[in-house]
């Protein structure tokens, strides 16, 4: 627990040393919230990541899972299924704290800094994000939605794959893919800019879609 303790109040710090100083932007609502909800379960960026995970789980499945996740079709739809619900759970139990808590699900880009810094700042986004005022909090909705993504697959993985060391394990792959999409929007337009200055993509850079929060 003091371990614990240690890294979200290191996490804490180092976001809040490179958010942009004075940054406003409008608070969402509820609606708006959900609107956004909407965008992360049933969008294409939720697609893509999902059949990209199930097909690198097909061809890597554990040696112990049963005959019905691990040949064929049908395994790459058992992996696709829990893939989406694992990535729903997630994001609907962001929604939900959030709008309780009053804390904003969006993403909020370093105002400056080093590469080190700012990858820093976008993995300690994970750990405290804003609330709608834009002050700094502890992001309970990512905890949340974590704890859904590990949870929802006690109620149809195979056996042995329903303990707690399992759900901890999933929960703990929420929390670097949540990470993973704070880089990814983090560093965006840095990617953009390289993109065009070769001319690649016909300057179109990342889609906007890849990195909504």
């Amino acid at each position: 627990m003091h371990k614990l303790s240690v890294i979200l109040g290191a996490s804490v710090l180092c976001a809040g040393t490179v958010v942009a100083q004075g940054f406003s932007r409008a608070p969402l609502n509820v609606g708006d919230k959900f609107t956004l909800l909407e965008e992360q379960v049933f969008g294409p960026r939720s697609t893509v990541i999902t059949g990209l995970a199930a097909g690198i789980r097909t061809a890597r499945e554990p040696s112990s899972y049963p005959q019905a996740w691990s040949d064929g079709k049908g395994a790459f739809a058992r992996h696709f299924g829990d893939n989406y619900a694992r990535h729903a759970a997630q994001n609907t139990a962001r929604f939900v704290v959030s709008a309780l808590r009053h804390e904003d699900p969006r993403y909020l880009p370093a105002a400056s800094g080093s590469v080190l810094g700012r990858a820093l700042h976008a993995a300690g986004f994970v750990f405290a994000d804003c609330n709608d005022g834009g002050h700094r909090t502890l992001a309970v909705a990512n905890f949340a939605g974590a704890a859904a993504s590990g949870l929802v697959g006690d109620a149809y993985l195979p056996d042995g794959f329903r303990d707690a060391t399992h759900t901890r394990q999933r929960a703990l792959v929420s929390l670097a893919s949540m990470a993973g999409r704070n880089l990814a929007q983090e560093f965006a337009p840095d990617i953009t800019r390289v993109l065009r200055r070769f001319h690649i993509g016909h300057g179109a850079g990342i889609p906007a879609w890849w990195t909504t929060k």
